[in-house]
């Protein structure tokens, strides 16, 4: 009988390995990168397509056409969309990214020849209609319109304009103009210069096989491809002099403290390293900063810290919300923290603790095929390679407590970061 008075034994993880999936060739070259897995007569079709927040024209238009996708084609309603969808037990859902444009559709293997067709004919023929769109419009003006009296989007805002610079598409903030002014000629305009197969990478996971895999040729492998993908874009950041800013907001009963730092790239020999950092720092519940200024000061319910890689550059980023008097004590012990990681070498304890938790997030990855899958996506959106699953794994396996040291050192600089602070000044010390 199991005697449950004992804890199991705890084990590491001892082989995490990803086998990166070969591309078929479409009959008119489009990439399809197939993951085969899995028992269950389930599939999920991914579209990355050129063209996102950085090639708008107008703010929004991105945004809008991934949003408006599932709302009809030229000959097909929006109820007789979703009714379709439904009735075949699919799932559709768009975003849009920096550069790219995202679409999947989960669907049964059975249902595959109904829907995929279904896709195809919202890609290409999307109706945009004017009434679905006015909706959207309202929708997302009362979204920002909310958000404006947030201290977090606030802080959000001010780091970002610091940071990237005031004109930057990613720190822009967007106004009921921007809205009132986007039309539905600007989506579909955006729609006809990107959505074209030569700006197409496929992805198929699940259990696939060749019925799917015909499918996906006779929808998408068709149509002839004469013209070069387009160009991405890349702006650069013109941050500004001043470090922090502070913003006022009247009678709010709370600050928000926003702080980022440049990073190296994802492909930077240093990039897992200052993952491993930031985690330490703040990337899960047992972290630095929670221990500090959660736990022990219990200036805040929680902080955390992340690294977020882009295609064109990373950044750290700590974000945390408190009573407004605690802000500036708040923001004090957190440069300490970033201190003891370049004083400090880090003990065997918190080393093992912080590897085997990145370990487990990257274990998830081999959960399913459609979390494979989106490893795969994540490749192809940020260029990183098809070893970097598997670099990750060694990386994290072999980091020292030194390296660390020596990468928080060269890496991280407590007066490099910007600072942004949004609550009532009138409570603030800063």
């Amino acid at each position: 009988m199991l005697d449950r008075s004992i804890a199991p034994e705890l084990r590491s993880f001892e082989d995490l390995s990803f086998d990166y999936p070969q591309y078929i060739t479409l009959s008119n070259g489009l990439k399809l990168y197939v993951v085969n897995s899995g028992d269950q007569e389930v599939s999920k079709f991914e579209m990355i397509c050129r063209g996102g927040l950085l090639e708008e024209s107008k703010p929004l238009q991105s945004f809008a056409l991934s949003s408006m996708l599932v709302h009809g084609t030229t000959e097909m309603s929006s109820s007789d969309v979703s009714e379709m969808l439904d009735y075949n037990g699919a799932y559709m859902n768009a975003t849009s990214a920096d550069n790219y444009t995202h679409i999947s559709l989960n669907s049964l293997n059975k249902n595959i020849n109904e829907v995929l067709p279904l896709l195809r004919s919202l890609i290409e023929n999307p109706a945009i209609p004017e009434r679905e769109f006015e909706v959207l419009k309202a929708q997302v003006k009362s979204a920002y319109q909310t958000a404006r009296e947030k201290v977090k989007y606030i802080a959000q805002v001010a780091g970002r304009q610091m940071y990237f610079g005031e004109n930057h598409p990613i720190a822009y903030a967007i106004t009921d103009n921007d809205v009132d002014g986007l039309t539905r000629a600007d989506v579909l305009d955006f729609h006809k210069k990107f959505f074209r197969p030569e700006n197409m990478i496929l992805v198929m996971s699940g259990k696939v096989g060749d019925k799917e895999i015909e499918c996906i040729e006779k929808c998408f492998g068709v149509e002839s491809i004469t013209n070069q993908p387009n160009e991405l874009r890349s702006v650069e950041r013109t941050p500004s002099a001043n470090r922090q800013s502070v913003v006022h907001k009247e009678g709010a009963l709370q600050s928000a403290v926003y702080m980022m730092h440049e990073a190296v790239p994802r492909n930077h020999p240093d990039y897992i390293n200052m993952r491993f950092l930031v985690t330490a720092l703040g990337g899960y519940f047992g972290s630095r900063l929670m221990q500090n200024i959660r736990e022990d000061k219990g200036y805040t319910y929680g902080i955390n810290s992340m690294l977020i890689g882009r295609k064109s550059g990373s950044k750290v980023v700590i974000a945390s919300e408190c009573d407004n008097v605690y802000a500036e004590p708040l923001i004090e012990e957190t440069r300490k923290e970033i201190l003891r990681l370049q004083n400090e070498l880090m003990c065997d304890e918190e080393l093992e603790i912080v590897r085997n938790c990145m370990l487990s997030d990257l274990a998830k990855t081999l959960d399913s095929p459609f979390s494979m899958a989106s490893c795969v996506s994540s490749n192809i959106l940020y260029g990183t390679g098809e070893d970097y699953y598997n670099r990750q794994v060694h990386d994290i396996k072999n980091i020292t407590a030194k390296k660390l040291l020596e990468v928080a050192n060269e890496q991280l600089n407590v007066d490099e970061f910007y600072v942004s602070v949004a609550g009532d000044k009138k409570q603030l010390t800063l």
